[in-house]
């Protein structure tokens, strides 16, 4: 395969409880087969040269509307998948970070993504975004809360917030985007957002990171995407001419 374009891949993992159902398979079997997918993208992204990877695990609707038993399984599942994970994450330097919200995720979960957080901190070749219980309208309030706090305790100057481009006092993009959840990394807007399992809608996910992103949406269940399907999803990525709302192309 030709070196890719991109450096942010983010991906949306469909349809594991559909997988399930259409295979006559309990729906924990899904996750199963999904969360092991997400090892194979991951590790095959980072052969193709993709700097940043985001995987949303749960949305801020999932956590509280799922069954009990359902969660519970999940949250014994993420936290195996971090424990075999941070082998691969220590051998190719790959830096783990959360994103979302961490109030109300399982405290032996919270603790486990906190020590792979801070077992990683120091690796730059790679990231693997995590998302779990994130929203992008939650993440958007909780942006806005953090630089309300700064500007009331003085870390932050109200002078340093207006926008030098149209005027109207309003908050600097580039100050907004740095109290995101993907603030402090180098590749903070995805390039590429895939989708599977058909439906064509980004159910919230990234709405301020992603407003130049080019968009896939593969008609597979995720437990059915696999490094090729990948592959010929990224092909297409690098034959599109992007303008991020002007006449250049890249």
């Amino acid at each position: 395969m030709e070196k890719n374009k991109l450096k942010h891949l983010a991906i949306i993992p469909d349809g594991n409880t559909r997988w399930a159902k259409s295979n006559k398979l309990p729906v924990f079997e899904g996750y199963r087969k999904g969360m092991s997918r997400v090892v194979e993208i991951s590790r095959h992204s980072r052969k193709l040269g993709i700097h940043t990877l985001t995987m949303w695990g749960l949305s801020t609707e999932n956590w509280q509307y799922r069954p009990k038993a359902e969660l519970e399984f999940l949250t014994k599942l993420f936290m195996k998948t971090i424990d075999d994970y941070i082998k691969d994450a220590e051998q190719e330097d790959v830096k783990i970070i959360h994103l979302g919200r961490k109030d109300r995720l399982p405290k032996k979960l919270l603790d486990k993504i906190k020590k792979a957080e801070d077992k990683t901190r120091s690796n730059q070749t790679h990231i693997l975004n995590i998302a779990l219980d994130y929203g992008g309208h939650d993440e958007i309030l909780r942006t806005i809360t953090k630089i309300i706090n700064d500007i009331q305790s003085g870390k932050l100057k109200s002078e340093n917030l207006s926008n030098n481009i149209d005027g109207g006092g309003k908050i600097k993009r580039t100050i907004f985007s740095n109290y995101l959840d993907t603030g402090d990394q180098p590749y903070p807007f995805p390039d590429f957002i895939i989708r599977t399992s058909g439906e064509m809608r980004l159910s919230g996910f990234f709405p301020w990171q992603s407003v130049y992103s080019e968009l896939h949406f593969e008609k597979c269940f995720f437990p059915d995407f696999n490094s090729q399907k990948l592959e010929s999803a990224i092909k297409t990525f690098n034959k599109r001419k992007r303008r991020f709302g002007g006449g250049h192309k890249v």
